[in-house]
């Protein structure tokens, strides 16, 4: 019995949140549409009302053509509406916004004050590439401007093909997906919608035009990939000077180390181009001790750098 008290009175917490927040956001709105919007009766929504006014929300009812129910110009939302996990909630995901490379530490001190809660520096997430944070950073302020303000960019990309080419987007969503950024646009050159890859754009700059566009008819992220090739199980053996990258880049339980000190490793192999060149970026601290395709494919690459540049 305790415990559908509880729930009751949690429910009926919540909705009152909803309430307040409907009327801060719309100003005023009628009983029957707040009633709509939460799914209860006219007759409870006076009652949440009442209930509101009674814990010191200044909220007042005008009749006629545009009337209805409307809080008080000026109000705040009080502190005692939220509950101490959601207080903490809120502050934690403020601080979230710093990965963005967004100024909160003002909004954080007041909500701090408000909630009369310390603001905890328990998370910092930086996704600028090293040494080039203000490079990165700039750039952000310019596309989030760009999104915000619904203003066309001009860019110089860089293609898959390694053609570059100049052209004005209308940006629309910034997108972190596989340790890389992207920009999803509408392209004006293609006239279609395309995802940039950040670290391609070699110049961007905002115009003077702006639009209108809401991107409804935008695809999703997923892009289509071609089948990848039947991977093949491959044994590694590497020396102890990479083992940080050893354990930082393959999954732990396939890694076993060895009373030498080099490190085992039994991990899925594709037999391409990519796969190749990843183990070729250990250079003479890996054997590829199986299979003997993946040996040959490596040692005859190796060949071909070799002859391409001793002289």
């Amino acid at each position: 019995m305790e415990a559908a008290k509880e729930g009751e009175c949690s429910l009926k917490s919540d909705r009152l949140f909803q309430l307040l927040y409907l009327l801060l956001e719309k100003g005023t709105a009628t009983a029957p549409e707040i009633a709509r919007t939460l799914d209860v009766s006219v007759r409870t929504v006076y009652r949440d009302v009442e209930a509101l006014s009674f814990a010191g929300v200044p909220l007042y009812a005008s009749a006629g053509k545009g009337g209805g129910i409307s809080l008080a110009a000026g109000y705040s939302l009080n502190k005692a509406l939220l509950s101490d996990a959601e207080q903490n909630q809120i502050l934690f995901a403020i601080q979230s916004l710093r990965a963005t490379d967004r100024a909160v530490d003002g909004l954080l001190a007041k909500l701090g004050g408000i909630f009369k809660k310390q603001s905890v520096n328990w998370i910092e997430v930086d996704f600028s590439r090293w040494g080039l944070g203000e490079t990165d950073h700039r750039r952000f302020d310019i596309i989030r401007n760009a999104i915000l303000e619904k203003r066309v960019l001009e860019v110089l990309y860089c293609g898959a093909s390694g053609q570059t080419t100049r052209r004005k987007i209308k940006p629309f969503k910034l997108i972190f997906k596989d340790k890389n950024w992207y920009l999803q646009a509408f392209c004006l050159h293609a006239e279609d919608y395309r995802l940039f890859k950040m670290g391609r754009i070699m110049e961007l700059s905002l115009c003077s035009e702006t639009f209108e566009d809401t991107f409804e008819d935008a695809p999703p992220i997923e892009m289509p990939s071609p089948p990848a090739p039947q991977p093949v199980t491959a044994t590694l053996r590497f020396t102890p000077a990479v083992a940080f990258r050893v354990f930082d880049e393959f999954d732990r339980r396939s890694v076993e180390p060895q009373a030498d000190g080099t490190l085992l490793v039994n991990a899925p192999f594709p037999l391409d181009s990519w796969a190749i060149g990843y183990l070729l970026t250990f250079g003479t601290e890996i054997e590829v001790l199986q299979p003997p395709a993946l040996r040959a494919k490596i040692a005859d690459l190796s060949k071909k750098i070799y002859e391409h540049h001793k002289t």
